[in-house]
């Protein structure tokens, strides 16, 4: 072992960051679909960016982080999804080797069609196989970082007040436990292996 490599590990067990925390960040790309009404975009770049960076600022210590790769624009006919089946078609629209993720005017809650939702991890019937993440407008910068832990792994929520898996906040940063934290890695392992997705370049 060098002398470099030594002292890392010596001023990361000082600093109570283990070894692996040091490694590269894992940048993994985004394709975001945004509805589009009247030729407009229904979420702006603030918007977007907002939530980006938020995701980042989440994962940044798990060495997880999000580029945007590709921006599209979804038919109006999305703008507002009330069943299993309007959230089903938007599986014809995914692009490969990426996470994708549909941005809508509204996201209405399959099961309770009283309630309006604010984002889902989506499992399309029609299309096995297929998974995507949607958010709406009502949705907080949170609520897009808490549906990409759903699709990196997590499925269920936790009963943790700030945990990133929860529904309640906590007055710090939203963080994962460890067991979360190896379901992300091994996730991870199993989307580049299958070629699900492809590590993204860092960005500029």
């Amino acid at each position: 072992m060098s002398v470099v490599a030594a002292l890392a590990i010596i001023a990361g067990a000082v600093l109570g960051v283990r070894a692996e925390d040091t490694a590269p960040t894992r940048w993994l790309p985004l394709a975001l679909h945004v509805v589009e009404q009247d030729g407009e975009p229904v979420a702006d770049e603030a918007f977007i960016q907002a939530r980006v960076d938020r995701a980042n600022e989440i994962y940044a210590r798990y060495r997880v982080g999000f580029v945007v790769q590709r921006r599209l624009p979804l038919k109006e006919a999305h703008a507002h999804l009330s069943s299993r089946a309007d959230r089903d078609a938007l599986a014809p629209y995914l692009q490969r080797k990426v996470i994708n993720c549909f941005v809508v005017t509204s996201l209405r809650d399959v099961d309770e069609p009283e309630r309006m939702r604010r984002g889902v991890h989506w499992h399309a019937a029609s299309h096995p196989g297929a998974h995507y993440v949607i958010i709406s407008l009502l949705g907080d910068r949170d609520v897009f970082s808490h549906e990409l832990g759903h699709y990196l792994g997590n499925p269920n929520h936790s009963p943790t007040p700030g945990n990133l898996m929860s529904y309640e906040r906590g007055p710090m940063l939203p963080f994962l436990d460890p067991a979360q934290l190896t379901r992300l890695e091994s996730s991870l392992r199993g989307y580049f292996k299958r070629g699900e997705l492809a590590p993204a370049a860092p960005p500029r």
